[in-house]
């Protein structure tokens, strides 16, 4: 999962990435409101942990504008305040759950995994130029013909997906899609980026995936 955690508290923040990386997940902090819509712009999210109280926006009025674009990633706000009429609120503004403080990971975990259940029909597939990458089936389509890709191979592309118009590094590539640390001998990262990019250049005759010397790799639409 790729999960933004906008909280202003650092050891909160830094305690709920460190227990989503554990579990096998990607986590992105964002310290207050207006870096947090930044990120939602950039980035698609399976879900997000919304604090209500941040610097410069409220986490309220980001739920409100992240919803005004059509966006119906899973939201679930983390509060210290547990009013029914503060509940009440949350979910009139958009939010799909509500977390008080404090609260153990394990709730948060298994809050995220309920609501992402009732989404998961709704969010199936991933739309650039001319492909579609359904996350259910794991097929990357061009129109009505398939394109084969391997497992990897498929957790790069959705990475890259999720990082559209980002300089990402080997070496982030390395930590984040193989969840092993990036060794300059081995290319591996650099074999299956090619191969990725000959099968998506082969149907579209497009080339997504640039590469920036020595910086590393850009995905862009077209």
């Amino acid at each position: 999962m790729e999960i933004l955690i906008v909280e202003d508290e650092k050891r909160i923040a830094d305690s709920l990435k460190r227990n989503f990386i554990s579990e096998g997940h990607h986590a992105t902090i964002a310290n207050d409101g207006e870096d947090a819509l930044k990120k939602v712009d950039s980035i698609e999210f399976d879900a997000i942990l919304l604090d209500w109280r941040l610097p410069k926006v409220t986490g309220i009025e980001v739920c409100r504008r992240i919803r005004e674009t059509g966006n119906q990633v899973p939201i679930i706000l983390l509060t210290a305040m547990s009013e029914i009429s503060n509940k009440i609120e949350a979910f009139n503004y958009g939010a799909d759950d509500y977390v008080t403080k404090p609260f153990s990971f394990e709730e948060v975990l298994a809050r995220i995994n309920a609501v992402l259940r009732r989404f998961k029909s709704t969010k199936s597939e991933i739309l650039f130029g001319e492909f579609s990458l359904n996350l259910l089936t794991r097929t990357l389509l061009n129109g009505n013909i398939e394109i084969k890709l391997s497992d990897k191979e498929f957790e790069l592309l959705r990475y890259f997906l999720n990082h559209r118009g980002e300089i990402i590094s080997k070496e982030k590539l390395s930590d984040d899609v193989w969840k092993l640390p990036f060794s300059p001998s081995s290319n591996l990262v650099e074999v299956t980026v090619k191969n990725l990019r000959k099968k998506m250049e082969t149907e579209s005759g497009i080339n997504h995936i640039k590469t920036l010397y020595g910086e590393g790799y850009i995905f862009l639409n077209d």
